[in-house]
């Protein structure tokens, strides 16, 4: 009976999907790295009675949505007005209806059109379908027809035997095998309004690579009416490591103060001193992670600082592009003024906050990055601010202050970092 009752519902979750299709209405704005307009769009508008129905775009409304996080699809404000005042009149589309606005002799109503979906928004006049309305993209289209997506960026897709179609394709990376053996599983979605799988109506299309090899998929064009083969191919790794780690050097100002008991101020001021840094980031999740830095400067006096943080990724933006997350943890730090001075060594928790802006300046990849850390407590002063940029390796502007009681150190300086390993 439990087995019944799970096959019935699987088949009753299906059969909803392949009838609503896919949810745009409702989804994220995304953006808008291909441009259309209404002079791309051929509106064809069939009548099955005596009633003038008119239907229009409106141009300021073409905009990308993101369904399902990785793919991005078009969509556009329908605008239509029938002849009839009636109030029997209803719009369906997918699994939505929606009723008219009246006036003396028209009626009118707008609806959110997905461009790469095939569905028809149908006109009823109580149960009697009245005229339909379908949007095609048109052959004078000549701007790039082919997005794929940023989650995409690190897989170096490529389709093959693609012609004058438009496409949209997303890729999700996960993790399959043991725990420290882990190789990644690339999962695609597609969309194509020209384009659709024979004897498949369920969108998006999907697909996993767990290698190179590529994936065939032979498809119709709705509009040729004719099959075809396309080919897409996928750089996927051998495997998977949750933990990246990072090294920089660079020349940084170090400024320390001492406090004598006459209460006289003893300065060491180094303008440029060797900097090393070590990075390191254990993935978690998507959206949370354990990261650690250690910094450590040295000249007559010596300053080293290494942290150990809970990252959880917030307040997503600007198609996810941009986020923040929370770092909540511990650092350690040492001091030592000079060589007649003891040292300090101690555990400390300032806490703080990053930012992250992936594929800035529509370059894939390219990452600016920004965080400060702060004391919770009045017996420490203690700030650590940065903002790091790049590509492959990055720069990073770092300042550092730090007081206690009769000591003082100040560091600020630019580096460069380089990613070093993957573990685990």
């Amino acid at each position: 009976m439990l087995k019944l009752f799970k096959f019935l519902a699987i088949l009753s979750y299906t059969n909803y999907c392949l009838a609503s299709g896919i949810d745009t209405q409702y989804s994220p704005q995304g953006d808008s790295r291909i441009s259309f307009s209404k002079k791309d769009i051929k509106i064809q508008v069939t009548k099955f009675k005596d009633l003038e129905i008119r239907a229009m775009v409106d141009d300021s409304s073409f905009e990308w949505v993101r369904v399902e996080q990785t793919l991005l699809i078009p969509r556009v404000r329908l605008k239509i007005k029938v002849s009839t005042p009636q109030s029997e009149l209803s719009v369906h589309y997918k699994d939505n209806i929606f009723s008219f606005q009246q006036s003396k002799k028209n009626s009118y109503s707008e609806i959110y059109y997905s461009l790469f979906e095939k569905n028809v928004v149908k006109i009823y006049q109580a149960n009697k379908l009245v005229g339909q309305i379908e949007l095609h993209f048109n052959d004078k289209h000549k701007q790039k027809r082919v997005l794929i997506d940023y989650t995409c960026s690190r897989n170096g897709i490529r389709i093959d035997g693609l012609e004058k179609e438009h496409l949209s394709i997303g890729c999700h990376t996960r993790p399959i095998g043991r725990y420290g053996q882990e190789k990644p599983m690339l999962e695609i979605k597609w969309l194509s309004p020209e384009l659709k799988i024979v004897g498949s109506d369920y969108v998006p299309y999907q697909a996993a690579f767990i290698n190179k090899k590529p994936v065939r998929i032979t498809v119709l064009n709705t509009r040729t009416n004719q099959t075809k083969e396309i080919i897409i191919h996928a750089r996927v790794n051998d495997r998977l490591h949750r933990m990246f780690t990072a090294y920089g050097y660079g020349a940084h100002a170090l400024h320390t103060n001492k406090i004598n008991k006459t209460g006289t101020v003893k300065k060491k001021q180094a303008d440029i001193v060797p900097a090393l840094f070590f990075y390191l980031n254990y993935k978690i999740s998507d959206h949370t992670s354990v990261r650690g830095f250690n910094a450590a400067f040295f000249q007559e006096s010596k300053f080293n600082n290494a942290g150990l943080y809970f990252g959880s990724d917030f307040g997503f933006a600007l198609d996810d592009r941009l986020y923040f997350t929370t770092l909540l943890g511990v650092q350690y730090l040492y001091f030592k003024f000079d060589d007649d001075t003891a040292e300090i060594s101690e555990p400390i928790f300032p806490q703080g906050i990053e930012f992250m802006y992936r594929h800035l300046f529509g370059i894939e990849n390219y990452i600016v990055s920004g965080g400060i850390f702060v004391s919770t407590t009045d017996e420490i002063d203690y700030e650590n601010i940065w903002v790091r940029w790049g590509k492959n390796y990055f720069w990073e502007l770092n300042v550092i202050t730090w007081g206690k009681e009769d000591f003082q150190a100040k560091t600020w300086g630019v580096s460069v970092g380089f990613p070093f390993k993957g573990f685990l």
